[in-house]
């Protein structure tokens, strides 16, 4: 059995020796800023220096290590709002550039006397070709009915792009004039000469053809295409949109000269990305 007195030696002897090693451990950091310990206990001290360094080294490198990845956390942050703020200008560049080719539509198509205007932004557009529609968000809670003619801006061109062909309270649907069911008077701008207007059929977005045009008319290359409005009696003529809306640009005629020629012309805005247009409201003869 062990005697109790001797415990209590072994115990302030333990304690002695870590109080020894802290002494010696203290001694070797505060000689950082010059020399070695000198005495007896130089060499103790050193090896308790060289012994600490590890220790040291391992220290500063966790917290140089900290101090990186905080830093790199905070430049992945500033970079994520960079982007943010890139997006947003992006946006708003788009959107102004949206808003200034609109905002001069009524006034390049000379429409302050041409019933009211709708803006509207396009939802939806047909995903194919074999269907030239778009939905847009504005009805008849605005105002929009069956047959109002649809009106967009193409950078510094603008002109007609469909008319409404369906209508609910807060949508509508827009058939764009490629569709073959959509025919519009119109004539040669400049000219006296009447005809009718309808899409080349499916998938022809950018070619148009004006109908009955009379073969001892010219057509050049160029000429602009406008809507005719109603031609007094000639009732076929009969036109929903007012006249003089901008259409499009003859490319070529077919059968030039002869009184089946076919003029066709590309329109002047872009039908497959239309992003926003104006819807005119009670604008056409609507009479039976």
């Amino acid at each position: 059995m062990i005697d109790p007195s001797a415990r209590r030696r072994r115990r302030l002897v333990l304690a002695a020796l870590v109080l020894v090693s802290l002494v010696l451990l203290t001694a070797a950091f505060g000689t950082a800023s010059g020399g070695t310990t000198g005495g007896a206990a130089g060499p103790l001290v050193d090896g308790a220096s060289k012994i600490a360094k590890p220790v040291r080294d391992l220290v500063g490198w966790v917290g140089d290590t900290a101090d990186a990845t905080k830093e790199n956390r905070d430049l992945r942050r500033e970079v994520g709002q960079l982007r943010q703020e890139r997006a947003r200008l992006a946006a708003a560049a788009t959107e102004n550039d949206r808003l200034r080719r609109q905002l001069g539509l009524a006034s390049r198509l000379r429409l302050q006397q041409a019933g009211t205007r709708v803006g509207a932004e396009v939802i939806a557009q047909s995903p194919t070709a074999w269907a030239s529609t778009i939905r847009i968000d504005k009805g008849a809670s605005a105002g929009v009915a069956d047959g109002d003619p649809v009106l967009s801006a193409d950078d510094d061109e603008a002109g007609l792009v469909g008319f409404v062909t369906s209508t609910q309270a807060g949508q509508a649907i827009v058939s764009l004039l490629p569709d073959n069911a959509v025919k519009v008077g119109a004539k040669l701008e400049g000219g006296r000469d009447y005809g009718i207007l309808q899409g080349a059929g499916a998938g022809t977005a950018s070619d148009l053809e004006l109908l009955y045009v009379p073969g001892s008319t010219q057509v050049r290359n160029g000429t602009r295409v406008v809507t005719s409005g109603t031609v007094p009696g000639a009732r076929e003529l009969r036109s929903i949109a007012p006249p003089d809306l901008p259409i499009g640009r003859v490319t070529r005629v077919s059968g030039a000269g002869s009184d089946d020629q076919v003029v066709h012309l590309r329109p002047f805005v872009d039908l497959r990305s239309l992003q926003s247009v104006q819807v005119l409201t009670g604008a056409g003869d609507r009479s039976p």
